[in-house]
């Protein structure tokens, strides 16, 4: 098959998507397909894959680095007629992804939709110059009308199934989860990350790993660590990532006196990603917006136990006291039960070590496949 990828967010970007298109892209290619990706150009990248396909683009600078693409592109049309695809599979429904579902109308192949997130739940990134409440009815709308002009919906976890389907999407939908390259993170190794950081033996690693930002709810959980540090001298906490909240967050590390007890790594290279889960002791998840929760999929990879809130995503993999744990929306219930794992060693490595054996059902390569059965049924109906 010869599939194309049109996505708003790709390399050099690394969100939980552009994972997303990378991991199946990977394992469809080792079953022999050819996959084309069609995405925004990123100033001064310069693509190793040569079917990478990039829009003109305009660069983005409100809270966020990022290119939006021109996609109304005619040049872009003759690129994709000549190119023979067989299937479109859209990854967002504006821009490249709404160009996407024009080109497969346009060509008469079947399009595919994944429904990555939550997308109201990102509203933040554009500027008050409207009523937030308006764009956030107007993006769910056009998200459910986009996934209805689709031959096939992708949805991440059974709960955002179940949203999709609650708000109005009523063409086919299946549950495939991104996959994780599983082979990787068993060979993860913490000990030069905690060894750079100062983490000795007998102190226990919190570890947060991803977008410094309010859709990840990461105030809530930058509240629980601090006060959980100021009660237990012998923890520490890793922040992972990049985000417009990170000098907030500086500024009152400094004012509780945690400087050299809270580390800010910035961005890290994806290779170095699981050495930085393996370090850890117990991965702390927070967010409420996530489809899926890619990072709790990793930490379970790493064999390291979550404390998640309980929201979409978290309680798609977790099950709860047995891999991870999951607890409500109350920074009292958080702080008790990360207190708790924090005690007791031995139930740690009982929930990572189950965390681990589930995490190869999430394994890249079979989530390819069942993608794989879907495109070619919908080929054959076409």
């Amino acid at each position: 098959m010869r599939i194309g990828y049109f996505t708003n967010t790709y390399l050099p970007i690394i969100y939980g998507s552009t994972n997303s298109v990378e991991y199946f892209r990977k394992g469809l290619e080792l079953l022999g397909h050819e996959v084309f990706i069609f995405a925004p150009r990123s100033r001064g990248f310069v693509d190793t894959n040569e079917r990478v396909n990039r829009y003109p683009s305009i660069p983005w600078k409100y809270k966020i680095d990022y290119p939006i693409a021109l996609s109304v592109w005619p040049p872009m049309g003759a690129e994709i007629k000549k190119l023979k695809l067989d299937i479109i599979h859209c990854h967002q429904p504006f821009s490249v992804g709404k160009d996407g579902l024009r080109q497969a109308k346009k060509n008469h192949l079947p399009a595919v939709f994944t429904h990555h997130c939550r997308y109201e739940d990102y509203i933040h990134y554009v500027p008050p110059i409207i009523s937030h409440n308006l764009l956030k009815k107007y993006v769910q709308r056009k998200a459910t009308d986009f996934a209805n002009q689709c031959d096939q919906v992708v949805a991440p976890s059974r709960t955002i199934k179940e949203l999709i389907q609650n708000r109005g999407v009523n063409a086919p939908i299946e549950i495939i989860p991104t996959g994780i390259d599983w082979e990787k993170y068993q060979k993860a190794d913490g000990r030069q990350i905690r060894e750079k950081y100062h983490i000795v033996d007998g102190e226990i690693l919190l570890v947060n790993i991803g977008r410094i930002e309010i859709e990840k709810n990461v105030e809530f959980l930058f509240e629980v660590v601090v006060d959980l540090l100021k009660k237990n001298r012998k923890t520490k906490f890793l922040m992972v990532g990049e985000g417009s909240l990170k000098k907030k967050f500086i500024a009152r590390m400094e004012k509780e006196n945690l400087v050299g007890r809270i580390f800010f790594t910035g961005l890290i290279a994806q290779k170095e990603i699981p050495d930085y889960y393996a370090a850890g002791d117990i991965f702390l998840h927070a967010s409420k917006s996530e489809t899926q929760g890619m990072t709790i999929n990793e930490a379970m990879c790493a064999g390291i136990p979550t404390v998640a809130v309980k929201a979409t995503g978290a309680m798609d993999v977790i099950d709860n006291w047995v891999n991870g744990v999951l607890v409500d929306d109350s920074k009292n219930e958080f702080e008790k039960t990360v207190e708790k794992l924090m005690k007791d060693e031995e139930k740690r490595k009982s929930l990572g070590r189950a965390a681990r054996e589930k995490s190869k059902n999430y394994d890249y390569k079979k989530q390819a496949l069942k993608l794989e059965k879907i495109y070619l049924r919908l080929i054959n109906q076409k």
